[in-house]
């Protein structure tokens, strides 16, 4: 099954509503609940709105920003099916927060799109079981690559290339975890997990991150201003590191090409 033809975008920005329904009619969900970490505004740009809106769902959306997270809170004012929440979204507290809320333990549907920390927050994730995961990675670094960002509670998304983590890294993460990868959207963004115990639905004969990987491929390209990426002979991804000072607060940006 090549879910890539699945792709449609009613809210989301780059095909991820069309992959997501497709997924849910191999994996009927249970409890129609999904978790969105990073949820933005909650319409623009989003990949949960869709199942929201037009299919009943109900969850729980976190946003850290504060202007994104009223908005979102205004979107969703007066929906009982869907908490909203202004948190910070760290690895040590994450699943308490998703305690807190209520969050069932077997969720459907888990989408971390954080263009930060997002291995390190999905990695922490043990005692919620969503059947799927959607989450974002890092196209600059091509398979069998490894990289995840250095940790640092303060990361953000600055438009360069220094974010998340590689295809390989994800991969092997969900691996570990009992997950197998199905798709990748066609722009290069996101990947879609599945709980292993559902991978032989979808009829896939080939899942590894080479055949799957696709290049970063969005209208608006990243912009290495302050940290570029020099490809090596074995078309490797070798870029330096650099520190970046925002508002005072020295983060040493390094990648970790050892996960």
């Amino acid at each position: 099954m090549d879910l890539s033809g699945s792709e449609r975008s009613a809210f989301s920005p780059a095909g991820q509503d069309g992959v997501l329904e497709k997924v849910f009619e191999v994996i009927p969900p249970t409890n129609r609940y999904l978790v969105d970490l990073g949820a933005g505004d909650g319409i623009s740009g989003s990949c949960s709105r869709n199942l929201i809106a037009n299919h009943g769902w109900r969850g729980l959306l976190v946003e850290p920003d504060p202007e994104a997270a009223a908005q979102l809170a205004g979107h969703y004012q007066g929906n009982a099916s869907v908490r909203t929440l202004e948190a910070g979204i760290y690895p040590g507290d994450i699943e308490i927060q998703l305690a807190r809320a209520g969050v069932p333990r077997d969720l459907d549907l888990l989408i971390v799109k954080l263009s930060s920390n997002d291995w390190y927050v999905w990695r922490a994730i043990v005692d919620f079981r969503p059947k799927v995961v959607q989450i974002e990675y890092n196209a600059a670094f091509l398979p069998p690559q490894t990289m995840v960002i250095e940790y640092h509670p303060l990361n953000y998304w600055d438009g360069t290339l220094y974010f998340g983590a590689s295809i390989q890294s994800l991969y092997e993460l969900g691996k570990s975890k009992g997950y197998e990868l199905v798709a990748v959207n066609f722009r290069g963004v996101n990947l879609f997990f599945v709980d292993r115990q559902y991978y032989e639905r979808f009829h896939i004969k080939d899942n590894s991150r080479q055949r799957l990987y696709r290049p970063y491929n969005y209208n608006a390209p990243l912009t290495p201003d302050r940290l570029s990426v020099v490809m090596t002979e074995d078309h490797h991804a070798a870029p330096p590191t650099e520190d970046i000072v925002p508002d005072e607060v020295r983060i040493e940006r390094r990648f970790r090409l050892d996960r």
